[in-house]
Order: structure tokens, then C-alpha cells, then sequence
């Protein structure tokens, strides 16, 4: 893989960091406000919603990051050979 594209996909994971936690939140919005009990009380048809929101959000933000910060190691294995190190490599043997 060039390094310029390994460079590219992480700086692309990076900007759709927000994006995953955005989609996130608005699923545990919506699957709380699903399973929220019917009610009468506007706090108890919201609480659940929010919760939802908040744990999908922050649990998908906390998982991305995770793995995020282990990408770079991860392409390191598949990236090509920085050309001052690919002269010394041939040049050793």
C-alpha cells in the first residue's frame, strides 16, 4: 500500500469520527424513545431517549478512537518502504 493512501485513510477516519458518533446518538435517541414506557410524564418518555442516545454516542465515540489510534500500527504492517530505507535495505544485502 503507498503511503500516501495509508496517510489518506487516516486522516479520513479521523474526520468521520464525528459522524459515527452523531449516527450513534440518533440511534440509541431512536431506540430509546421506542422502548420508553407510555406515559403521560414528558420526562419519562425522554429519559430513556437520552440515555440511549448518550450511551450508543459515547460508546461507539470511545470504540472508534480505540481503534483509531491503533491504525497507524496496524497499516505500518502493509505499508511500502520509505524510499531512503528501501536504498539501504538493497544496499545491505
Amino acid at each position: 500500500m503507498p503511503r500516501w493512501l495509508a496517510h489518506a485513510l487516516v486522516v479520513v477516519g479521523w474526520l468521520l469520527t464525528p459522524l459515527w458518533a452523531w449516527g450513534a446518538s440518533f440511534l440509541g435517541m431512536w431506540l430509546g424513545a421506542h422502548l420508553a414506557p407510555h406515559s403521560r410524564n414528558p420526562l419519562a418518555l425522554i429519559a430513556p431517549g437520552l440515555v440511549g442516545a448518550a450511551v450508543c454516542g459515547f460508546g461507539t465515540l470511545w470504540i472508534w478512537v480505540w481503534f483509531m489510534r491503533r491504525v497507524p500500527h496496524l497499516l505500518a504492517h502493509r505499508m511500502a518502504p520509505r524510499p531512503s530505507l528501501e536504498q539501504r535495505s538493497v544496499a545491505d544485502h
